[in-house]
């Protein structure tokens, strides 16, 4: 299986480890149990986390937010493309989120694939209540907006730009988007 997320070791003894976090959670993407394994390796203080993912396992999504929120480091978020549900779930674990002007942060309610009789599907809505409600509350904590006011943001797909997730309270902090400079070295 290929590697699904990166840790980058610090540059120097004090600096701060970076985690890339670049493709799907859960499923064959991210993984929580390799993860959780690999950031127990983390030495440095500080651990700076790069997202740039459209989502996944709402499960997977909330084990590595624990795991980052319970790791006792100081976690800083940067939004590199888009984090998109699960992704932006992860996000909240951020003491500082950062997100460049160019980014973008999705959220919405939880959704399933459901099959079988009327029975199961209602259990399979109910389930999906209770998911919800975990995840108002985890957007909640993090953003100091009431659940009333979150939910119609996670009855649809939210997209949010950079000013916006600030403005909200899903980022901590907006900065210029990176340039890129083309170089050639002779």
């Amino acid at each position: 299986m290929r590697p699904c997320f990166a840790f980058k070791p610090a540059a120097a003894a004090d600096a701060p480890e970076t985690l890339l976090i670049f493709d799907e959670i859960g499923f064959w993407g991210v993984q929580a149990k390799d993860f959780v394994t690999d950031l127990g390796k983390v030495q440095s203080k500080t651990l700076n986390v790069e997202i740039n993912s459209p989502g996944g396992d709402v499960f997977a999504g909330l084990a590595i937010y624990n795991a980052l929120k319970s790791s006792g480091k100081e976690i800083v978020v940067k939004i590199m493309g888009v984090a998109a549900s699960a992704a932006s779930l992860i996000a909240m674990a951020g003491d500082k989120i950062v997100m460049p002007k160019n980014t973008f942060m999705m959220i919405h309610n939880p959704w399933a694939f459901a099959m079988g009789n009327a029975d199961e599907m209602r259990e399979t809505a109910d389930t999906l209540d209770k998911i919800g409600a975990s995840l108002k509350a985890t957007y909640a904590a993090k953003t100091g907006m009431s659940e009333e006011e979150l939910e119609p943001l996670l009855a649809k797909d939210t997209w949010m730009t950079a000013d916006e997730a600030l403005e909200m309270g899903f980022a901590t902090e907006v900065v210029e988007e990176v340039k890129a400079n083309a170089a050639f070295d002779k």
